[in-house]
């Protein structure tokens, strides 16, 4: 049992979300803290950010909030007042490592999804380069 449990959280994918947060609640120390984290890229970059009105950022990380909390709400056995709910800019990989660290999370619950061969050696998956830069257990849910 973990007291700190990590789960980088995808809300495009509800189905492996459920199924992932399962595995996790069963990992989590009564009393523990699971922190649901989600990253979004982009939007501070001075060339990306040059196109949206000044205060789009933090309206998007608003939304994605709450959001998360009803989806927390409506479709897990949990109150989202019992977790950690994280909206953070950056890249997916670096935004979980560094997440994992400064809130001293002892695992990382996290879903991986069916790549074909070609987009796998391309990009690699999310999954895989946090398995490979972690300094903590990583659990890998099969979608």
């Amino acid at each position: 049992m973990y007291n700190t449990v990590l789960v980088p959280v995808d809300l495009a994918e509800k189905g492996y979300t459920d199924k992932v947060i399962e595995h996790a609640l069963h990992l989590l120390s009564p009393g523990g803290n699971l922190i649901l984290l989600t990253a979004l890229a982009g939007y501070q970059m001075p060339l990306v950010g040059s196109f949206f009105q000044p205060g789009t950022f933090d309206k998007a990380v608003k939304q994605v909030h709450q959001k998360l909390v009803e989806f927390v709400n409506d479709e897990l056995p949990i109150d989202a007042k019992d977790c950690t709910i994280k909206v953070v800019e950056g890249k997916p990989v670096e935004s979980i490592l560094s997440v994992a660290k400064e809130s001293q999370a002892q695992v990382i619950v996290m879903a991986s999804h069916k790549q074909s061969k070609v987009g796998y050696m391309m990009i690699g998956s999310i999954a895989n380069k946090v398995l490979s830069h972690s300094d903590i257990p990583v659990m890998v849910v099969k979608g």
